[in-house]
């Protein structure tokens, strides 16, 4: 995990699509999309264990993940979000972590993993235009 992760000049916080309505009453998507939505307003600290958990959901091999940190640092509000989120990706198999998103899955956790430096990949922020 990168001790501190950029801001690439990327505003994930402007972009984030909003929650699919099939999820609308879904108290573990919900937990999900605030965790995102955390992320999207803060950078380093715990919000990078936070973000780590989220991209490895979508993909394991993207982010190792550190449930010692994220259980240490993490208050019990976001704590409780992480748990609902597990919850809900074991309870809801059939989706992934960004099937919570109304539009843009991919792109948004595309732009998510280049803000925290996760993935394969790394792209420019002009890429993402259409987001915004």
């Amino acid at each position: 995990m990168p001790a501190h992760a950029k801001h690439n000049d990327i505003p994930y916080h402007q972009t984030l699509p909003p929650l699919h309505p099939v999820f609308a009453n879904d108290e573990g998507a919900q937990a999900a999309y605030r965790l995102f939505g955390l992320c999207g307003r803060h950078i380093g600290g715990s919000t990078n264990a936070i973000a780590a958990f989220l991209v490895g959901l979508y993909n394991p091999s993207y982010a190792p993940g550190d449930p010692a940190y994220l259980c240490r640092w993490s208050n019990n509000a976001v704590f409780e979000d992480v748990v609902k989120t597990m919850r809900w990706t074991r309870a809801k198999r059939q989706y992934e972590i960004h099937h919570i998103f109304a539009r843009d899955r991919s792109k948004t956790m595309d732009i998510f993993m280049q803000r925290f430096e996760f993935g394969p990949f790394r792209r420019r922020a002009e890429d993402f235009d259409s987001l915004s």
